[in-house]
């Protein structure tokens, strides 16, 4: 019989340098998934890890959903456990025999069967794009109807809020009032923590917490301040020295991604220059990173062939 491996304690920040495999704290605290068994949630973790290579190899379907290959034999492997246990624990997050968090599509032919690993965050946070589209119809009725108002007919035919106008503050009489949070929003904080959701789920908040485990402040306090924007009732932000109208400072901020915010941690660190005010710095990174992350790749890998084609002349 070998000797057992004698474990060492943790000192400092060693526990932040492992990597993990994630399992949402709503299967463990939510009462809907109170009945899952601990190995059925630990094989979704398993399974939305395995997301992440799907995504690498382009295993997307025409309506645009990311499928995994996760066989029988992998969930034996990984809970080690025999077959029948696999099974049983595989149909406990089936849609058809279990609760519905995977759903596989059977490809016949001796193919691999397409597992569906499903997102259940967009059910918690659908009240909340609900309140959304309905303050939105609220704020309709009190606003000019004038032709001219640009931003009006954008909202009209986007009310989940995908495309904006890009206003300028001099026109804000004939802009919307449009407040992300009004008296529902202010009434309770089921809302908020809607909102919270769904800007940790935009940026990756887990994943970005997992690759960039010494820069947690700084991604919470990212996090934060989006967030406050997008729940901030001001009819105008300043960015910089410029004013833009709230809602389209929202919408964009509800677009940021986790690309988004990797590009802003490393404008942070590369920045030598001292930063007088870092709230405004890291406000108008956020805000400018969709325009300036694609330019400032491309220049970089200009940088680099130019370097390469020197090197080799």
């Amino acid at each position: 019989m070998s000797s057992a491996i004698e474990f060492s304690y943790f000192t400092g920040n060693e526990s932040e340098m492992l990597t993990f495999y994630r399992i949402p704290k709503l299967l463990v605290t939510d009462e809907y998934f109170k009945k899952l068994s601990s190995d059925a949630k630990l094989l979704y973790g398993l399974m939305l890890d395995r997301m992440s290579l799907s995504a690498k190899n382009g295993w997307i379907d025409k309506e645009n959903h990311v499928y995994i290959y996760f066989s029988i034999e992998d969930a034996m492997e990984l809970l080690a456990c025999g077959k029948n246990k696999a099974v049983k624990t595989m149909a406990e997050l089936d849609n058809k025999d279990g609760i519905g968090l995977i759903e596989r599509r059977r490809q016949g032919q001796g193919k691999p069967t397409l597992i569906y690993v499903m997102n259940f965050i967009s059910s918690e946070v659908k009240t909340d794009s609900e309140v959304y589209n309905l303050n939105f119809k609220k704020f309709q009725n009190q606003t000019s109807r004038s032709p001219e108002n640009k931003l009006q007919e954008v909202y009209k035919e986007n009310p989940n809020n995908n495309k904006y106008n890009n206003t300028e503050c001099s026109n804000k009489s004939n802009l919307i009032r449009w407040k992300v949070i009004d008296e529902d929003i202010r009434g309770g904080s089921s809302d908020v923590a809607g909102y919270s959701a769904l800007v940790k789920e935009n940026i990756e908040y887990s994943s970005l917490i997992e690759r960039f485990p010494y820069e947690q402040d700084m991604i919470n306090e990212i996090y934060e301040l989006i967030l406050e924007t997008v729940l901030s009732q001001k009819e105008n932000v300043y960015i910089a020295r410029d004013c833009y109208p709230a809602d389209l400072v929202k919408s964009r901020f509800l677009k940021l991604n986790y690309s988004h915010i990797e590009y802003v941690l490393g404008c942070m660190k590369d920045n030598t220059s001292r930063i007088r005010n870092i709230k405004k710095y890291i406000l108008a990174a956020l805000f400018n990173a969709p325009a300036t992350m694609g330019n400032f790749y491309q220049a970089e890998v200009n940088h680099d062939m130019e370097n390469r084609i020197v090197k080799f002349t």
